[in-house]
């Protein structure tokens, strides 16, 4: 079952838990695993937590994990492939970036 987001009048699907640390006057940002929530959190959309401002003098602990959405914000690197042999001269003068690689295709 999908929680919606606890604002009211919000119709989008809740992403992230938000729970109140009053002994340090702090704001906790939290991502939803799926199952149920303490009553003591609010579920909430993505759109209402990024607009959450925090009461006067408190702090937003944000511990959301961002997942990145393009392959260029990912952290990983990926292996470099060593340049096939030049004595292939007949063949297509792509770059081997542009050339696409098949499952038992060599480079």
């Amino acid at each position: 079952m999908m929680t919606h987001c606890s604002k009211p009048g919000c119709p989008h699907i809740a992403s992230v838990v938000l729970a109140y640390d009053y002994a340090q006057q702090k704001v906790v940002l939290d991502d939803a695993t799926g199952g149920d929530i303490s009553p003591h959190h609010y579920a909430m959309c993505l759109r209402c937590a990024e607009k959450l401002k925090p009461p006067r003098g408190w702090t937003i602990d944000d511990r959301r994990v961002a997942v990145p959405l393009f392959a260029s914000e990912r952290t990983d690197r990926r292996v470099s492939v060593p340049e096939a042999p030049s004595n292939q001269e007949g063949r297509d003068s792509e770059p081997d970036e542009a050339r696409q690689l098949f499952f038992g295709s060599s480079l």
